[in-house]
């Protein structure tokens, strides 16, 4: 990790977290066991190291538990990384070596890459690595390990061999109860036919909830205006 490693764990490419990550903005309702689970392997909590595996579909909060697995790890004076897949683009598979110094190495987006089997190769060795060293491995992907489309049947069975966790994506209600839970944690007044409003706009993409949120909060403050439907709509 290079640069504001102190404030922004990240890579040498410029992966990094983004700063609502964390744990305790997370609204678990039924995702609670895999919470716990992510929070205490994250923490290095006595057990085998291992491999944490999670799936779910976009919107399920796959990515914010590895950004904030990785964030809690950093914040404990220990060497993490968090890479997404999804830009696989950009690196090369050599990327993966010796990740396995690293105390927690958070890999999303592993759908991205199932298929290549340069890739999952790689991925297999770091794994083996990775058991030998102690390093602990969380990796989210969109399916589980039987249904990745993966090419290397070893690969599929050391993906499924530890923990595997379904992640499911918030109902409207729960929605809400994130939506008021990150207003409360910024201090930040959200009356409840605004956040009706909000969720109706966007109600199957919690991401842009999020972020019209964190625009809607610094609007606010600096214009020292309440929230409301007409201001909302403005940002839109």
């Amino acid at each position: 990790m290079t640069g504001r490693a102190s404030a922004h764990p990240q890579l040498a490419l410029n992966v990094r977290l983004r700063d609502d990550s964390a744990f305790d903005n997370f609204l678990a309702a039924r995702n609670a066991e895999a919470f716990d689970r992510v929070v205490a392997f994250a923490a290095g909590a006595p057990g085998p190291p291992g491999l944490l595996y999670l799936w779910g579909e976009r919107g399920a909060g796959k990515t914010h538990l590895l950004e904030a697995a990785c964030r809690d790890r950093h914040a404990r004076g220990e060497r993490c990384v968090y890479l997404p897949l999804a830009d696989a683009g950009q690196f090369a598979p050599a990327l993966l070596e010796e990740l396995e110094q690293q105390a927690l190495v958070c890999l999303d987006d592993l759908d991205a890459v199932a298929g290549e089997r340069v890739w999952e190769a790689a991925l297999f060795a770091l794994i083996e690595r990775a058991k030998a060293s102690g390093a602990r491995l969380l990796v989210a992907a969109a399916a589980n390990p039987r249904h990745l489309g993966l090419v290397m049947p070893e690969l599929r069975t050391r993906l499924g061999a530890g923990g595997v966790y379904q992640l499911h994506a918030l109902n409207d209600d729960e929605k809400l109860s994130a939506l008021g839970q990150r207003a409360r944690q910024r201090g930040l007044e959200l009356p409840a036919e605004v956040a009706h409003y909000i969720l109706a706009r966007h109600a199957r993409d919690t991401h842009a909830v999020f972020a019209l949120l964190d625009r809607l909060d610094r609007a606010a403050l600096a214009a020292q205006r309440r929230l409301t439907i007409p201001f909302v709509r403005g940002f839109e």
